[in-house]
């Protein structure tokens, strides 16, 4: 791993060396352990450390739940190092010009890889700026996020995406209009497996497959105090390249499935105190960490569900600084009436699309958090309490049958932030 950074350090320098006109750039990042201990088995990534849901129960011959065992985890693939770059040039008459390139670790207790987390360029004029690479998903709302420890930002209720896109800000005063067209990467839509159809996975070719970017435009108020903001996104993905007739013949598919989103969200500032507020409606938001998805017919019609998402967060202090989040999300059911024989595929189910398929109606979480900031350090813990309402999917579609499962975890930081 160390040959690898060495690798990485030696190709920014020579780009700063051999580049005709020379970029400045700047190191920065933490080295970050984080502790866990969960009272469940969840749904989660990255080594158990970015947590979204309490699985569903499974019962033995005893009626014994074995999810429900505790489990606790230490690591430091967390720790983070980027490069800021500032690029003098007088391309396309910009102003100025900057870039990015970060980095993290991630993997499996075996083995541990770096992955890209941000790379891109951008180009600013008087009053507007273009980013050509992969940053946060404008939904994600840089400003307007919540300030967890949790490596998951609050993921389920807050939108968590990171992609390939080109974004176009343009600034009137204390306003700003966007508009971006993205790519999926990392972040993937659910859908069936090419080998087992009824089989629910994730890719980016489902995206591609339908030629369009995701499409997103927004506008943005901000003052010395007030944040508040309005976005909104249009999807369209193609799940099947092809379909099977009862006869077992194979015909290209041309059935695209475009869906919408709506965001409100908001902050304020005054003195030690800052409060986030967001709520995201939308359909079949998976590549944003959301609940819900969409069904296939069996004559390769698509359905989408319904999704709601919606967080708030306080948090008041500098050097003590304590917070509490509140988070809620709903899943609505399709958005008409399924055909008997339906498959769904996406986030928040349980060995889907058999006789024991379960799937998430709705799940709430709460957050106290407290962290102890001392210059380059930060020491933090927090309990994060998830609740998820599971139930049986009828004929039609909905969510009925709800039995409610949580889990309790504690989650603790040590950080050196350089």
């Amino acid at each position: 791993m160390s040959k690898k950074i060495l690798v990485l350090l030696l190709f920014v320098n020579s780009l700063c060396i051999f580049a005709q006109e020379a970029p400045s750039y700047k190191l920065y990042g933490f080295i970050r352990s984080d502790y866990t201990l969960d009272s469940r088995k969840i749904l989660s990534g990255n080594q158990d450390l970015f947590s979204l849901y309490p699985m569903y129960r499974d019962l033995n011959a005893d009626g014994e739940d074995l999810n429900a065992t505790p489990s606790t985890s230490f690591t430091s693939i967390t720790t983070r190092f980027g490069f800021n770059f500032s690029i003098p040039t007088d391309f396309l008459g910009v102003k100025k010009a900057s870039g990015k390139i970060e980095t993290d670790f991630s993997g499996a207790p075996n083995y541990t890889l770096l992955r890209v987390r941000h790379a891109y360029v951008q180009l600013n004029w008087e009053h507007s700026s273009l980013l050509v690479g992969q940053a946060w998903h404008p939904m994600f709302t840089l400003g307007c996020q919540p300030a967890v420890i949790s490596l998951n930002t609050g993921a389920l209720f807050q939108p968590f995406n990171r992609s390939p896109q080109v974004r176009y800000d343009y600034l009137i005063k204390n306003i700003k209009l966007s508009a971006a067209a993205i790519y999926e990467m990392h972040y993937t839509s659910a859908g069936p497996d090419l080998a087992t159809p009824t089989t629910n996975t994730s890719t980016y070719l489902y995206q591609r497959n339908a030629l369009v970017p995701e499409l997103y435009v927004g506008i943005e108020s901000k003052s010395d105090n007030l944040l508040v903001g309005l976005g909104g996104e249009y999807k369209s993905i193609m799940p099947n390249r092809y379909f099977t007739d009862g006869s077992g013949v194979k015909h290209l598919n041309t059935n695209v499935l475009s869906t919408p989103a709506v965001m409100l969200y908001g902050s304020f500032t005054s003195g030690k105190l800052n409060v986030n507020v967001k709520g995201v409606l939308g359909q079949n938001l998976t590549n944003l960490n959301f609940i819900g998805g969409y069904a296939i017919t069996p004559d390769n019609k698509y359905i989408p569900y319904n999704n709601l998402s919606t967080f708030i967060q306080f948090n008041y202090g500098v050097i003590h600084q304590v917070g509490l989040f509140g988070g809620y999300t709903k899943n609505f059911g399709p958005a008409q009436d399924l055909p008997i024989g339906s498959n769904f595929y996406g986030l928040g189910v349980d060995k889907a699309n058999t006789v024991a398929e379960r799937m998430i109606s709705d799940i709430y979480r709460i957050t106290p958090t407290y962290s102890y900031n001392f210059k380059n350090w930060k020491l933090g813990v927090e309990l994060e309490y998830t609740n998820a309402g599971w139930g049986s999917r009828t004929t039609t579609g909905s969510i009925i049958t709800v039995e409610r499962i949580s889990n309790s975890r504690i989650y603790a930081i040590l950080q050196y932030t350089f």
